[in-house]
């Protein structure tokens, strides 16, 4: 499932998505989105769910699981520390400054990962090819309707039982609200890295519904800070990962 040798293809987009892949493009390209490092509820998420690392070389195994998407993958820091633990590992991003990126980390780190331009509405491996699929802050920066549909190719390409991880901004956050409103609790980002770029903000409900039709919600919880001077602004974000029906 390698191809990190190859630069990426030309992406073949919709009118409206190739605008959408410019601007996380510039995002990219700029340096402002290239974290180093897994977020750390993806590596709770691994831990509970997938592999428990014990000591330099040994796990603690919870499921028999070898293949991993990254949905959304950006300049590939989740899908290097999934395959630094031994999984076989494939990411997709709209971005292809972003994709050569993570090409490039994977060369250096002698990691032979899957690394495709593309659209997570429509994604490009068969059914049930992976065992586990993550997204993190992927799936709230789209339309509600594409991240539904987002969902259901997930629910597509994972084998019956997989693991799926996402997690997505709250409603409660305190930049719900901010910026023009596109759709209901849906706004251009007014400032920031991510400045015009679409942020819908989930309630708990639509997290849930999201994800019920195809998946069985395994552990929903919460990531919340309290970031500014006064600590009055409430960062705040869905967690979720449920198990393929």
């Amino acid at each position: 499932m390698s191809t990190s040798g190859k630069s990426a293809p030309k992406r073949s987009l919709p009118e409206g998505i190739e605008v959408t892949a410019r601007q996380w493009d510039e995002v990219y390209r700029s340096k402002f989105n290239t974290m180093w490092y897994p977020h750390e509820d993806i590596i709770r998420f691994c831990a509970r769910l997938m592999q428990k690392r014990l000591t330099y070389d040994r796990y603690e195994q919870k499921r028999l699981l070898k293949d991993v998407l990254d949905l959304g993958c950006g300049n590939g820091r989740h899908v290097t520390f999934f395959a630094q633990q031994g999984f076989r590992v494939a990411g997709i991003d709209i971005s292809e400054r972003a994709i050569e990126w993570a090409r490039d980390w994977c060369r250096r780190e002698g990691l032979p990962c899957d690394l495709r331009v593309g659209d997570i509405t429509r994604l490009p491996f068969g059914d049930g090819t992976f065992d586990v699929a993550v997204s993190h802050g992927v799936l709230d920066h789209v339309p509600v309707e594409d991240a539904r549909r987002a969902v259901e190719e997930v629910g597509r390409v994972l084998r019956s039982g997989g693991l799926f991880y996402c997690d997505l901004r709250s409603s409660e956050d305190f930049e719900c609200g901010l910026g023009a409103q596109v759709a209901p609790n849906t706004f251009v980002l007014p400032h920031g890295f991510e400045a015009g770029l679409v942020q819908h903000f989930f309630t708990l409900q639509e997290a849930m519904t999201l994800v019920e039709r195809r998946f069985r919600v395994i552990y929903v919880e919460t990531n919340e800070r309290r970031v500014g001077a006064a600590l009055t602004r409430r960062y705040a974000r869905w967690i979720l990962a449920s198990e393929r029906l």
